[in-house]
């Protein structure tokens, strides 16, 4: 497994979260330095009986 973390890019928009390898920087003018980084789409995947939610990149 790999350390990453998840960001909302939608900003009121419907968009696919997307998941970012390593740990997150601070960007004084975007709130999180994303340039060069690999940035994965997020499927998420539901049990119909227990509702259990798995997500993947």
């Amino acid at each position: 497994m790999e350390a990453g973390y998840t960001i909302d890019v939608g900003y009121g928009t419907k968009a696919v979260p997307k998941w970012v390898a390593g740990e997150p920087q601070k960007s004084i003018w975007t709130g999180l330095k994303l340039s060069g980084k690999d940035q994965l789409d997020v499927s998420t995947y539901r049990c119909r009986r227990c509702g259990y939610l798995e997500s993947y990149a």
